[in-house]
């Protein structure tokens, strides 16, 4: 269940470079900038909270990737500037969309949290997987992603019924 807080501090950890923090994280980050009104937080709050949560990231350093380094595919011809790092740059070259795995895991995840649902680090790696990264249009780029979110839904609602007619079967048996 998401909640102004929690969205608020997402979306400013996201444009700061975080990501893959769990709700438990956010919740923690609720106590310590003691904001008791999810739906109503005021903006010193918000701030603390987002601070608390880049220094708990810090702290984590087994979690923490190592930068990759970001190339992209140019023509020989044309020889383009070095796109500005703060924002998802797109390399076009030849008609096509050459994106790296880093920009397709910041499209998944940026996707999947405007539809409201919540991925972790590891869920979002899996995902680009399955994703090309050379695209004709961005309308082939914007469907792969769909697609790919889609069949993660699928296999992870397959997954929990499962699970869940395990534990039913277990039951029968000690009943």
């Amino acid at each position: 269940m998401s909640n102004k807080f929690t969205n608020n501090v997402r979306t400013r950890l996201y444009k700061q470079g975080y990501q893959g923090f769990t709700k438990d994280d956010y919740t923690e980050a609720a106590i310590a900038s003691e904001c008791d009104d999810l739906d109503n937080p005021s903006k010193d709050q918000l701030s603390q909270a987002v601070e608390y949560l880049k220094e708990k990231a810090v702290g984590r350093l087994s979690v923490i990737d190592e930068p990759v380094e970001e190339t992209f595919l140019t023509s020989t011809q044309d020889s383009q500037p070095e796109p500005d790092k703060t924002q998802l740059a797109v390399a076009e070259s030849e008609n096509q969309i050459v994106l790296s795995e880093q920009q397709k895991q910041a499209l998944v995840t940026e996707i999947a949290e405007g539809a409201g649902i919540e991925l972790k680090a590891a869920d979002v790696k899996q995902i680009t997987v399955s994703i090309a990264s050379t695209f004709a249009s961005r309308k082939d780029l914007n469907e792969a992603i769909f697609n790919a979110l889609v069949h993660f839904a699928k296999e992870f609602k397959n997954q929990e019924v499962a699970k869940i007619r395990r534990k039913a079967d277990e039951i029968r048996r000690t009943l």
